[in-house]
């Protein structure tokens, strides 16, 4: 149940948003190991010149995924190759063009609504 937050150029059809939204929810839930039904996504269209990545050219793409720790780092690393390999084959996206950042937190970092830390109401339900 990451927050991710999809950011490309706008020239993308809808179609392709919802592509590359599907293969990064596909992949996430195969490699960090997330529930089907948590999907939790920010598409964000820029106009190109609004996103810089270094010197790279070309279509650029950059996820950056909000969880909480406790994730290894080798399925952080096989999400980082198995998105990069998929989003290549299925859309074209040169894998050099790819940027992913995985920010973590704790519980009492999160609330889906009514002003409640769900995970942390939970877990007191069972202390």
């Amino acid at each position: 149940m990451p927050l991710v937050t999809i950011t490309a150029a706008d020239h993308h059809s809808r179609e392709w948003y919802r592509q590359v939204a599907d293969i990064v929810n596909k992949v996430v839930i195969e490699t960090l190991d997330f529930p089907e039904d948590d999907r939790y996504q920010i598409l964000q269209a820029l106009p190109a010149e609004r996103i810089e990545l270094q010197a790279r050219s070309g279509d650029v793409l950059i996820l950056q995924l909000t969880m909480r720790s406790g994730r290894l780092d080798t399925a952080k690393q096989h999400f980082y190759r198995r998105v990069a390999d998929t989003l290549e084959q299925e859309v074209g996206l040169d894998p050099s063009n790819l940027m992913i950042v995985i920010t973590e937190n704790r519980d009492a970092d999160w609330s889906f609504g009514d002003g409640k830390a769900q995970f942390l109401v939970a877990r007191q339900k069972f202390d």
